[in-house]
């Protein structure tokens, strides 16, 4: 009686393992070993609400000192402070000289060139030489990953496989066919992308942008797994009910 019960407890602790295939979680398959032509068109480009450092420099230091950027303190009240132009939910910044500029919706380099010919159309700086930066861009990931949530980094350069890189990739239950959400013009983009798929390099959502949702689901086969576990389980509550009952009708 004893043999029989310890058999049955055991069985019913036995849950289902799945073998993973290659297939399923290598990325980049079938890539060509002479590498692939990457979008040298792609330009971030500037969003509202962006921080944006500007620095102008000509051969009268003097005349830039107006447009040093402003410090700014945080929306969540306490000391931390970052040095920049807000760009207002209009899309604009407001510069020294030159007052309300446009800057959503233009690469860093365009309102560079922007912001020197407007400092000379107004007569004031003739040889300005214009950096513009993006100081907060972020994204977020979500989901099957090791280190799910919002991410910052510097640069404006940034692809999908880098900001799964920092997001401390995925795990060997993560979907590897993600989702992305983004907000372009007052729109919801909803894309996927299939990291396994050398077509990775050519998707006009490789190149991520500010604010970017990354969200990265569980597999079948972890979903499947979590289901049988729960089937197990259920009937080995009911299994041992079943043998604990037995047990009192025989004592």
């Amino acid at each position: 009686m004893k043999t029989t019960l310890y058999t049955l407890l055991l069985t019913t602790m036995v849950l289902q393992t799945a073998c993973v295939s290659p297939k399923e979680v290598v990325y980049l398959q079938g890539v060509n070993p002479q590498g692939c032509a990457l979008n040298q068109s792609y330009h971030t480009l500037i969003q509202k609400d962006d921080l944006l450092s500007i620095s102008v420099s000509c051969r009268q230091p003097e005349l830039t000192a107006p447009f040093a950027a402003a410090e700014m303190g945080s929306s969540n009240g306490n000391t931390d402070r970052r040095q920049g132009y807000l760009v207002n939910s209009q899309g604009n910044i407001v510069l020294p000289v030159i007052g309300s500029i446009r800057a959503a919706g233009k690469s860093c380099s365009q309102l560079g060139r922007d912001i020197a010919a407007a400092l000379k159309n107004a007569d004031y700086i003739q040889d300005a030489s214009v950096n513009v930066q993006i100081l907060n861009f972020k994204f977020s990931v979500l989901g099957e990953v090791n280190k799910p949530g919002v991410h910052s980094v510097e640069g404006e350069r940034v692809t999908i496989l880098e900001a799964i890189s920092q997001a401390g990739d995925l795990t060997i239950d993560g979907n590897r066919e993600v989702v992305l959400v983004r907000e372009s013009n007052g729109k919801r983009e909803i894309a996927r992308l299939d990291l396994r798929s050398k077509d990775l390099f050519r998707s006009p959502y490789y190149y991520i942008r500010q604010n970017d949702v990354i969200y990265v689901s569980p597999s079948d086969r972890k979903i499947n797994t979590r289901s049988d576990a729960a089937q197990w389980y259920s009937w080995g509550i009911s299994g041992v009910s079943l043998i604990l009952a037995i047990i009192a009708l025989a004592c």
